[in-house]
């Protein structure tokens, strides 16, 4: 039989790990994560395979395994990084200047844009990380124990708006974890009722002048909640016309009465 050179030099070569990436592999964890939020744009989870990611990612299932162990940790993983580039985007909008109608706005904009992108987002973070830890169910390759991370971070964006200038002083005294809970509702209901969408608004449930409607509408209805001043409103056309010319066409548009 013949040996190998490593067995003729006596020399002992560590056995890769099944699944473990090699060193000249490209395709690393993050490659993966994108594939899969790409693909869930498309499909829910309930029918996105291990098998779809792979082929989306040009890699072995062994890779997606070794990674993140079996669906249950990729899905985990997938809302996880969904949630931090969400949370992320909010946190570097609040560093810039810009009123508390213009945070809530950007906010409410970015939750609706986000659960639009991804019809199943809310239930994927609902059962893949609150439910699933609640439940007691561990996580998978360091993912464990991110809920309340994830809470915590929402609640402090939250805090924010409560300490704007423009909050009154009754307004402080909001509890954050209310108005937390007041606008994911608010969105995640608006950006999942199409169907009762359309039996109000018909063809313009589609329109994206109705979702900046609803989000300047709970704007206003929050900021008063908060006892801010609410955005001035833009002042109806005035005619240039003379105000007795004006009167003379009121007049013989009425038939003069």
């Amino acid at each position: 039989m013949t040996r190998s050179r490593a067995q003729t030099q006596g020399v002992s070569r560590p056995r890769r790990q099944a699944g473990r990436p090699s060193e000249n592999d490209s395709v690393g964890r993050d490659a993966i994560l994108q594939s899969a939020i790409v693909l869930l744009r498309q499909k829910s989870a309930a029918q996105l395979t291990l098998s779809d990611v792979a082929a989306a990612a040009k890699v072995d299932r062994a890779l997606i395994r070794y990674y993140f162990r079996d669906k249950a940790g990729l899905l985990k993983a997938v809302a996880a990084q969904v949630l931090n580039e969400l949370q992320g985007r909010s946190q570097d909008m609040y560093c810039q200047q810009g009123s508390l109608e213009e945070k809530i706005r950007m906010r409410l904009e970015l939750l609706i844009d986000v659960m639009h992108e991804m019809p199943q987002f809310s239930e994927l973070v609902f059962k893949e990380i609150y439910v699933a830890e609640d439940g007691g169910e561990p996580g998978s390759n360091g993912a464990e124990g991110i809920a309340q991370g994830v809470v915590d971070r929402g609640l402090a964006l939250t805090r924010v708006l409560i300490d704007s200038a423009e909050v009154d002083a009754t307004g402080r005294e909001t509890d954050p974890r209310f108005l937390h809970l007041m606008m994911l509702g608010a969105c995640v209901f608006f950006a999942n009722s199409g169907p009762l969408l359309h039996r109000m608004f018909g063809e313009k449930s589609s329109d994206r002048k109705l979702t900046e409607d609803y989000i300047s509408f709970v704007t206003r209805m929050l900021m008063r909640g908060l006892g801010a001043p609410l955005p001035r409103q833009k002042a109806p056309a005035i005619s240039n016309a003379p105000a007795g010319q004006a009167g003379r066409k009121r007049g013989r548009s009425s038939g003069g009465q």
